[in-house]
């Protein structure tokens, strides 16, 4: 018993993507993104791309969190919110054409 609440309680340091389409425009859209952000608040992220997070989360449940706040968010406004989020992942690496400073920003939040 003790093993499997060990288990649960460990901490993985994992990162992963999300990506959203929002219908909204103007500050209907801000205001969505306002609430978007504070969802996202609790963790450590970057925002790369208009609408491309990397996202820091200690443990599964924490991905399990955002994915529930995001799905709620989308059935609570009556714009369209899709999203897309990959799996909860350690290490890895990130390839594309970005400014030198940004790279090594999502380094830092997938070393942790």
């Amino acid at each position: 018993m003790i093993l499997s609440i060990f288990a649960e309680t460990k901490i993985n340091n994992m990162h992963f993507v999300l990506s959203y389409d929002l219908s909204a425009t103007g500050e209907r859209r801000s205001s969505i993104e306002e609430r978007i952000d504070n969802i996202l608040s609790p963790y450590r992220h970057i925002r790369r791309l208009t609408t491309f997070f990397i996202i820091h989360i200690q443990n599964e449940a924490q991905w399990e969190a955002i994915r529930s706040s995001l799905t709620a968010l989308a059935q609570e406004i009556p714009e369209t919110l899709h999203f897309i989020m990959s799996p909860a992942m350690s290490g890895g690496q990130y390839n594309g054409i970005l400014q030198k400073g940004e790279w090594d920003e999502i380094n830092n939040i997938t070393s942790l």
